[in-house]
């Protein structure tokens, strides 16, 4: 399948790779490889995520850092909707 990102997801990451440049540059890579990892595992079983109550939405997080990817299942493209923290939002 194919991945798309909202621009809000891209600046979710933008915000986290400035974050943890600021805070913990060495992490950094290990993070974005987690977040990666995850992006994968949807594109080959994009149903892996949990379903976010009533709605279209679904959530994976990360196995690592514990991020959150929403995310959107529209015929054969998944687009991400947003990545985040597991503390930071509820969506």
């Amino acid at each position: 399948m194919i991945v798309e990102f909202r621009a809000s997801a891209v600046a979710d990451l933008d915000a986290i790779v400035a974050w943890y440049d600021d805070v913990a540059p060495a992490s950094t890579s290990r993070i974005l490889s987690d977040i990666e990892r995850s992006i994968e595992q949807l594109r080959h079983f994009p149903r892996s995520g949990s379903p976010v109550g009533r709605h279209e939405l679904r959530r994976i997080v990360t196995l690592r850092y514990h991020f959150k990817i929403s995310y959107l299942i529209l015929a054969d493209v998944i687009q991400i909707v947003g990545i985040f923290r597991f503390q930071d939002r509820t969506a």
